[in-house]
């Protein structure tokens, strides 16, 4: 059996720690991105910004999601809350403003938003996973 020098062994250990933590390797400070997607919520992020979308709602991110080290975040952003049947022709439906907060664990996110005195979620989302939202009727 072949040993591991001390300083391998840490250096081994710190890349696994880093690649499984908040930030899934992420170096401090990196806005994340890409399609997240859970039952309910679909979240498309960029390094500007984002759009979420979920039953009867939809939304934005006005700025970067860069969690801290521990993994949370919180952005501010708009809050729109849809109608069932189909909008009429020019409607311009009412926007709110709305916190998006939650906390990132590799690829897992839980999000939570607030809008006003409401809560809405917590929403499990995965990485790259398919967006499960049902639209109004």
């Amino acid at each position: 059996m072949r040993r591991l020098s001390l300083p391998l062994l840490a250096a081994l250990l710190a890349t696994a720690c880093a690649m499984s933590g908040p930030g899934a390797g992420l170096p401090p400070g990196t806005a994340l991105d890409g399609s997240w997607g859970g039952v309910h919520v679909g979240l498309l992020l960029s390094p500007s910004g984002g759009s979420i979308e979920y039953d009867c709602a939809h939304g934005t991110l006005d700025a970067a999601v860069v969690p801290d080290a521990g993994g949370a975040f919180r952005v501010a952003g708009r809050h729109v809350r849809e109608h069932g049947g189909p909008e009429q022709a020019g409607e311009q439906l009412p926007s709110q403003p709305a916190s998006y907060q939650g906390n990132v664990d590799g690829d897992r996110m839980q999000l939570r938003v607030r809008v006003g005195a409401d809560t809405l979620g917590p929403f499990i989302l995965q990485r790259g996973a398919q967006a499960q939202v049902f639209r109004c009727l």
